[in-house]
């Protein structure tokens, strides 16, 4: 083995630029970055074949002292800390003083910029060595070039993926730059073609658009929240638009875009029972801290950080984008395109509640079909005919008018408020107009015609009521005088021996009573009564089959599980008063937006779409 010796400098500064530069996305957000600790206001980036020609950034910042050239491109030479304890309160973005060195060793680099106190400078530097350095042109801030990135090491060539997707990369980081960073206005050009433009007016909501596009803008709620060591502001949008990764969550910490599971999860646990499986939401959150709570030295790419109070930031982050969006009334509109301001022609409304007037006559009887265990209801007994029931009103015909149908109080429309309700309306006032083919039920107001799936309705109002009986409620459950005995096959006993300590604490008393057999002497009091022994060996299979987690997860499971399978189906066909006590209970709900599932419960079209399909109002 050879003598231990130190490496030289250049060679350091290569091994160095394997972790600080991986890719030509990685030069643009350490340039960039600099950009923004500059106190830039204006940053311009422009690419040439996907950053491996050449890569410049233009900045209107403080710039840098002509004094100070000879350091530019030495490695940790910094002017963002001064001393060790300078680490633990970190206030820029860059402070390592790694990028430049890193850059300047693997390209060829000009930099041409003017302090506010200095002189302009222009300097070139290649492959590590200070090339030239000579008087530079009269302009504030900084303009620095990167060509040929790689020229001088081959391997790292052989590993760049396709031009579109390092391409990508760099509108990615543009991108979060801008949303961390609404008071600076980015522009990003690649190849001569503006693909990135931000006004930089400090107004979050105008770059939302600018970069996602005017119709997630539309759906932004504003997000806020305070306590003694966190302040969060931002946007999430609506869970009708949403996305199939987690790649737009964006999270950024004093300014600083961040990576962190924890925080993405705690967002997308607030979404729960909003989004279908596999489905994330958009959010751009920005978190301001005591600097001295949060440690960016982890890492040369300076992504991710760690908290001193983690647990509770991810608390008050859930709890503030929860409360926002379920605030919001979530009924997806499926019109394509929003009404424009417009004179619309005079015509007449067809009043669709009203029936002729016809002779009295008794109502043909129906008889009630039996009821399976999966139509029964905990808290409403929905009878199910057999045959489509035809939906009539009692009042006779009014005089058809041009104006909208207004609201009348007739047993066809359901009160605007429940009891007890003080805080705004989670449904607008709807009328009952009648059912579609078993399956979903017809309304209308003033704005158009709104349609509910019947079955989703009462899935969202039964996993509220198991929700909160079961995750949250008393464990104090059911005695039983003669118990009741199950028999497994010997390939679930395994498993059931192994979960016998988390149904009790679901308020199960079970004893294991033979080889194959348990005894079951007290259930939970959310049990239903019409068939507990049905229901326990139900949950003893499901709670066996699962895998070893937390007894909230099976508590939340077990609460979807149940209330879809006890929620009426598809091709079933109520009366108005079932159909009124079913809106009456979404009423009732936290959240009568989507089922526990994520699927929407109610939808809605405007009158303004409705009579544009039809011509009556033309484009």
């Amino acid at each position: 083995m050879s003598p231990i010796k130190v490496l030289d400098s250049a060679i350091q500064n290569k091994i160095a630029a394997g972790e600080v530069v991986e890719r030509p996305s990685s030069v643009v957000k350490e340039l960039a970055e600099n950009s923004i600790d500059a106190h830039a206001t204006q940053v311009e980036v422009f690419i040439e074949e996907s950053g491996m020609k050449q890569i410049r950034i233009v900045d209107n910042g403080d710039g840098i002292h002509h004094t100070d050239g000879p350091l530019l491109f030495q490695r940790h030479a910094t002017s963002k800390i001064d001393t060790d304890y300078d680490l633990f309160q970190i206030r820029s973005l860059g402070f390592r003083g790694e990028a430049l060195a890193s850059i300047g060793a693997v390209a060829k680099v000009t930099v041409e910029t003017k302090h506010t106190a200095g002189n302009p400078v222009f300097i070139r530097f290649e492959g590590g060595n200070l090339v030239e350095q000579i008087p530079g042109k009269e302009r504030q801030g900084t303009d620095i070039t990167i060509t040929d990135l790689f020229f001088n090491t081959p391997a790292r060539l052989k590993y760049m993926r396709s031009m579109r997707t390092e391409s990508g990369k760099i509108i990615d980081i543009i991108q979060r730059m801008a949303l961390a960073n609404p008071g600076i206005s980015f522009r990003l050009v690649l190849d001569g073609q503006e693909k990135i433009m931000t006004k930089g007016n400090g107004n979050l909501k105008e770059v939302i658009s600018d970069i996602y596009g005017l119709n997630v803008a539309r759906h932004a709620v504003e997000i806020e929240a305070h306590d003694a060591d966190f302040d969060i502001r931002g946007y999430a949008i609506r869970p009708e638009i949403n996305r199939s990764n987690r790649n737009y969550l964006n999270i950024s910490v004093n300014r600083r875009f961040i990576k962190n599971f924890m925080l993405s999860q705690s967002i997308v646990n607030a979404y729960h029972t909003l989004l279908p499986k596999d489905k994330y939401p958009i959010v751009v959150i920005d978190i301001k801290m005591d600097p001295k709570l949060v440690d960016v030295n982890v890492h040369p790419s300076k992504i991710e950080v760690r908290f001193s109070k983690e647990r509770e930031l991810n608390k008050l982050l859930e709890s503030a984008v929860s409360s926002h969006i379920k605030d919001e009334m979530l009924i997806p509109d499926v019109s394509r395109e929003k009404p424009r301001r417009q004179e619309r022609p005079t015509q007449e409304a067809l009043d669709f509640t009203a029936e002729r007037a016809a002779p009295p006559q008794a109502e043909p009887s129906v008889q009630e079909a039996p009821r399976t265990r999966e139509d029964q209801s905990t808290k409403s007994d929905y009878r199910v005919a057999p045959e489509r029931t035809v939906l009539k009103e009692t009042q006779a015909r009014k005089p058809e008018s041009s104006a909208p149908p207004k609201r009348r109080d007739t047993p066809s429309s359901v009160p605007h408020t429940h009891p007890g309700e003080k805080e705004r309306e989670k449904l607008p006032y709807l009328e009952i107009v009648g059912q579609l083919h078993g399956t979903y039920i017809i309304l209308q107001n003033d704005t158009g015609m709104y349609m509910m799936d019947q079955h989703a309705a009462q899935e969202r109002i039964k996993y509220e009521y198991y929700s909160e009986n079961i995750v949250q409620g008393e464990t104090d459950g059911i005695p039983l005088l003669i118990p009741y005995t199950f028999e497994f096959p010997m390939n679930d006993i395994i498993a059931i021996d192994d979960r016998l300590k988390r149904l009790r604490s679901l308020g199960f008393e079970i004893e294991k009573t033979g080889i194959r057999q348990y005894a079951v002497t007290r259930y939970p009091n959310w049990i239903d009564e019409r068939d507990p022994e049905a229901d326990i060996d139900e949950l003893i299979h499901f709670v066996s089959s699962k895998e070893d987690f937390s007894v909230n997860q099976y508590k939340e499971e077990m609460a979807i599980m149940m209330s879809c399978k006890r929620s009426i189906k598809a091709n079933h066909y109520l009366d108005r008063p079932q159909i009124e006590a079913l809106l009456e209970s979404l009423r009732a709900c936290r959240s009568p937006y989507t089922c526990p599932h994520g699927r929407p419960v109610i939808i809605h079209m405007s009158t303004y779409e409705i009579e544009r399909m039809f011509n009556r109002i033309m484009k």
